[in-house]
């Protein structure tokens, strides 16, 4: 889960990618994106750190937006479309971590 705007979150992220980075080799990855824009862009920015090390990120994200999942921009209401989201999301992320699993051998 990322944030679309750098608020130390994404920094601390990455630090936290690139310290595991053995464990995180021939794995899934799906993302959950947060912002006035559903954390499009910082998606999309983890999809290449992702890449560099040699996981498979997947097609389906989240993307909960500030204005229609959040109530006063702090109180997380998911709208109910995000659990067909998160559902696409994570049997994608499903998947594919048993199609590598001969890789993590």
């Amino acid at each position: 889960m990322t944030p679309e705007y750098n608020h130390g979150t994404s920094g601390a992220l990455k630090n936290a990618i690139d310290f595991l980075y053995h464990e995180w080799v021939n794995k899934a990855a799906g993302f959950v994106g947060y912002g006035g824009a559903s954390g499009t862009r910082a998606v999309e920015n983890l999809r290449l750190v992702m890449g560099e090390l040699q996981v498979a990120d997947v097609k389906a994200q989240v993307g909960l937006s500030l204005f229609a999942d959040f109530e006063d921009f702090s109180i997380f209401k998911p709208a109910p479309q995000q659990e067909k989201s998160v559902n696409a999301m994570l049997d994608q992320v499903i998947a594919w971590g048993g199609a590598l699993k001969s890789l993590r051998k």
